[in-house]
């Protein structure tokens, strides 16, 4: 019986002890679970104007490509020359904002972001009215050139969204971005296709002796500037300045409150660049110079891919086309625009949550990589054109999603890869490169294709322009391997802390 009383004795003191000791390991795993945020909600005011800017870059950009040969034509230009001159207009925009971006998204790191947009804005409503009045070719390429140099705003336009959004809400913020600028290369085409020579489409509103019978070309310059000029207006009113005090870095607890967009980088004077320029600073950040490759291989090979199909698509079955009229080309890009949709707003927003920036853009080049050497095996299906269309059309909807989902991904990699101090200055180096590649894609693309249309031998016939795209992408994919996963959270300063509320300056510390 003394045993047996032992033996309870014990068992209870056991429960008891076991009882205190779940009690205790409940409380750490309580203690432990991270404090779960609500998404902050997106400042819809400075994300319109931003949108604003996306959209009149990219509409601006391919805008003029439906008219830009029966301008050249009409500026009085050789037959055989047209596509030499019209290519020079097309790529002075890009190639005057690869001189420019980066020197705008370094002012914007010192007089603030603001400004810096708000003249972007209004450069490109003046520049793109007073494209729209072109009569000779120089007056084209000077006023196509001056809208690119005074268009570098794009790079400060992310690195202000950059500032006005957190980790919680960046993805959506950057796929407004993606949607926006894909609707821009989708209605440019089509704006500039119905609208330019209107005296023609239709002579009774517009007669022979009307202002746009003497400037055909002028209605889609003014839809583009006054899409513009709604950007410009809203910016005036809506945009606040997220860089108090440029120069110094300096934030009081008065500015934090009046404008909760405001970052609060450092609390000391601006310095001068000590004996190197920024550029090399930047070059030498190992991720900025990743990020901005990839980035500019991603703009290489879509530029590419656009002037290659819109000429190889109106070759003859014969020649190794698929026969296309410009209704078909524009019916392509409408399926794209769909997909572009339905992707940014359906799809995105939940991939990128559970893969991270770092892994979409992986996928979404992987797609790129697989997808363009299919397209020319439309080529085998002539004369059975719902068969044609069962090629093209899947085509265009799967590159369109997997590309803004590489736009929007790189986008958010690029704002990831420097400090806060240097994001307007990295946003700018690589809008500059990007420019810089999409300039020389018009030359690259034309020259192969011409070159593989000559032979008859695979792969080096029509296929070698498709293949050579998909190389590229493997070639983007394969820098993104020296990228690892700390890539997908927002950097912050050695030097920041968290000062007290009796501090006249406020730091905060971005969560990663």
């Amino acid at each position: 019986e003394l045993w047996n009383q032992l033996a309870t004795i014990w068992q209870i003191r056991f429960f008891f002890h076991l009882r205190k000791l779940e009690h205790k390991m409940g409380n750490e795993e309580e203690e432990s679970l991270p404090l779960i945020k609500p998404p902050t909600p997106l400042p819809l005011g400075p994300l319109f104007v931003l949108c604003c800017i996306v959209l009149s870059e990219s509409f601006s950009i391919t805008m003029i490509f439906p008219f830009i040969a029966d301008m050249v034509r009409d500026f009085g230009v050789a037959e055989k020359d047209i596509g030499f001159y019209a290519g020079w207009i097309a790529s002075s925009f890009n190639i005057a904002q690869f001189a420019s971006s980066f020197g705008w998204g370094r002012l914007s790191d010192y007089t603030g972001r603001r400004p810096v947009l708000l003249i972007g804005l209004f450069g490109n409503f003046l520049m793109i009215f007073m494209f729209g009045w072109s009569t000779t070719l120089w007056y084209a390429i000077l006023a196509r050139s001056l809208n690119g140099f005074l268009n570098g705003n794009v790079g400060v336009a992310k690195t202000y969204l950059a500032e006005i959004t957190d980790d919680s809400n960046a993805a959506k913020g950057f796929s407004a971005f993606g949607f926006v600028w894909g609707i821009g290369l989708v209605i440019g085409p089509s704006v500039g296709g119905l609208l330019s020579n209107p005296h023609r489409t239709a002579p009774d509103l517009f007669p022979k002796g009307s202002i746009l019978y003497y400037f055909p070309y002028l209605l889609p310059c003014i839809v583009s500037s006054l899409i513009t000029l709604c950007g410009l207006v809203c910016g005036f009113f809506f945009l606040p300045e997220t860089l108090p005090n440029a120069g110094c870095y300096k934030v009081t607890r008065d500015q934090q409150l009046e404008n909760p967009f405001i970052e609060d980088y450092v609390d000391k004077p601006k310095e001068k660049e000590k004996e190197e320029w920024l550029i090399l600073r930047l070059v030498r950040i190992k991720e900025v110079l990743i990020t901005t490759s990839i980035y500019s291989l991603l703009a290489l090979y879509t530029m590419i891919f656009d002037e290659v199909f819109a000429i190889w698509s109106t070759y003859s079955w014969e020649d190794g086309g698929i026969n296309f009229s410009p209704i078909d080309i524009g019916s392509s890009y409408v399926i794209s625009g769909v997909a572009l949709l339905i992707s940014q707003i359906f799809i995105f927003p939940k991939a990128v949550k559970i893969l991270g920036p770092l892994k979409l853009f992986k996928v979404s080049t992987l797609i790129q990589v697989l997808l363009h050497p299919l397209l020319p095996l439309a080529g085998y299906l002539s004369g059975e054109s719902w068969k044609l269309w069962m090629v093209v059309g899947p085509f265009f909807a799967f590159r369109s999603m997997a590309l803004n989902w590489a736009f929007t991904s790189v986008m958010l990699l690029v704002n990831n890869s420097a400090t806060p101090e240097l994001l307007g200055s990295t946003n700018g180096f690589a809008q500059s490169c990007s420019s810089l590649f999409r300039a020389t894609a018009p030359t690259i693309g034309g020259t192969i294709l011409a070159w593989s249309m000559r032979n008859e031998t695979f792969p080096f016939n029509y296929w070698l322009s498709f293949l050579f795209i998909a190389f590229v992408a493997l070639v983007s994919y394969g820098v993104t391997s020296m990228l690892n996963d700390s890539i997908n959270y927002r950097k912050v300063r050695e030097d920041e802390d968290i000062r007290t509320a009796d501090d006249d300056i406020v730091t905060f510390t971005p969560a990663h």
